[in-house]
């Protein structure tokens, strides 16, 4: 996988749990429904069968019928350009047999536990290249916001301040500041506010103490740790244990 992409997470779920809410604001998203009535956005139904590229946005939301749950393949991905110039773009793949192909061998090999990453990346890199005149060209974010992004996803989130991420670029932190907002519409702090909640979720998902999660996310108590991800998400983290 190139430089230019970054992918942040993948798998294969059927009826995901808290499915309408998304951390990831600035991810590109890349579905292929299997089954199921859900929708976008509330109004937008997403048929099975076909594949869904969807822009970063904050706005983004799903739903899911809870009598016909999703059942689907994704990728999220974070990409040093901007990938389409629509909302989102519809695919159906029964046009396209070589991808029709790829995508049948994917939900297979998904269904399976444990999938290593550098399989996930390789199929996507296939399934990128036979998408490729869907994708825009010359729509580049900035050289330094495609650091900044890769200093935020790389660096231990227990550490990681904007001061942390302009020192290590050896730039000014308001230029950095100035920067990322142009290219991506948020503050970097509120892109890690938001990095740092998706992570709280995944940790309380899996297990974690408030004290614990407090402690990995570079929070002072649980009490900093609640107010952050009540300011960012306007929900409780409790809801998510």
């Amino acid at each position: 996988m190139g430089s230019s992409i970054i992918l942040k997470c993948y798998g294969r779920l059927y009826n995901p749990a808290n499915w309408g809410y998304y951390p990831n604001y600035l991810a590109n998203r890349l579905y292929y429904v299997c089954s199921g009535t859900v929708y976008y956005k509330d109004k937008i139904q997403l048929k099975p069968g076909y594949i869904y590229l969807f822009k970063s946005d904050a706005d983004f939301q799903v739903s899911q019928s809870p009598e016909d749950p999703i059942d689907h393949v994704f990728f999220d991905f974070i990409s040093s350009s901007q990938m389409i110039d629509k909302d989102y773009i519809e695919i159906d793949i029964n046009n396209y047999p070589r991808l029709k192909a790829i995508i049948e061998a994917l939900t297979v090999d998904y269904s399976l536990n444990n999938y290593p990453i550098h399989l996930a990346e390789a199929y996507f890199d296939i399934i990128y290249y036979e998408l490729k005149d869907y994708f825009i060209a010359n729509r580049k974010y900035s050289e330094l916001t495609t650091k900044i992004f890769r200093s935020i996803i790389e660096c231990d989130p227990a550490e990681l301040t904007v001061a942390g991420i302009a020192d290590s670029l050896n730039i000014n932190v308001n230029h950095l500041i100035r920067t990322f907002k142009k290219d991506t519409g948020i503050t970097p702090l509120k892109y890690i506010s938001m990095m740092k909640s998706e992570l709280a979720i995944n940790y309380a998902r899996e297990g974690y103490s408030l004290d614990d999660i407090s402690d990995m996310l570079g929070y002072s108590t649980v009490s900093a740790l609640s107010v952050a991800f009540k300011n960012t998400t306007n929900k409780n983290l409790s809801e998510f244990r």
